[in-house]
């Protein structure tokens, strides 16, 4: 009888210091707006990251050497959880110092295509602002319907290493770009978000929502 006791109150010490952690976890990542349209065929999300934009990135993008901005989306119901769903788009970015335009291969998990740019406006068009950007097809929030979920994104200059891009762009070919096989740069929110396991990288921004409801 004492080991029980002894043990649902080492169990609630525990549950309280992970609410706490969690909570934490929740306040030490910015909240930004994101549009959120909830269609048949999954979540549709609309937002910019145009201001991941300063003065550096400026230089690395104009400096004439390749340069690789990643964006992930990942949709969690649970911190303590794996997510439901990420989605990412890669661009590899190239300034023609003699033409004075950008070569932008932009890839995601449904497309991967190559165009010249004439303006550090049009790069940003192409790989930090996001209209209608699909996340997750309506099987992966039919366990949800009626709950609530949060989006959570990171926005990467010359993420990680080389290798882990290629994993990165491997993933994105892949015909179910969207399933989730423990591949490493998924994990729970405090794994990724709080823990920081997100690799070197020249520049990260991270950012949350607020809970999204999800139609019943």
């Amino acid at each position: 009888m004492r080991q029980l006791c002894a043990w649902l109150a080492a169990a609630l010490v525990w549950l309280g210091s992970y609410a706490g952690a969690t909570a934490q976890s929740l306040s030490s990542v910015p909240v930004r707006p994101v549009d959120v349209s909830w269609v048949g065929t999954g979540a549709a999300v609309s937002f910019s990251a145009r201001d991941f934009v300063d003065r550096d990135v400026v230089a690395k993008l104009q400096s004439g050497l390749p340069q690789t901005l990643t964006t992930r989306i990942y949709v969690y119901a649970d911190l303590g959880s794996e997510p439901l769903a990420v989605s990412a788009v890669s661009c590899r970015i190239v300034y023609d110092l003699w033409e004075g335009g950008y070569r932008v291969e932009r890839q995601t998990e449904t497309s991967d295509r190559t165009t010249g740019v004439r303006t550090l406006d049009g790069v940003i068009a192409q790989c930090l602002s996001f209209q209608n950007h699909m996340v997750g097809e309506a099987a992966t929030f039919r366990k949800v319907h009626g709950g609530e979920v949060y989006f959570a994104v990171v926005t990467e200059l010359n993420p990680m290493s080389r290798d882990a891009v290629q994993r990165i762009r491997r993933w994105l070919a892949r015909p179910a770009g969207n399933e989730l096989n423990g591949s490493a740069f998924f994990g729970t929110f405090v794994s990724i978000f709080v823990g920081r396991k997100l690799g070197a990288a020249d520049k990260i921004m991270t950012f949350r929502t607020a809970a999204s409801g999800v139609p019943p």
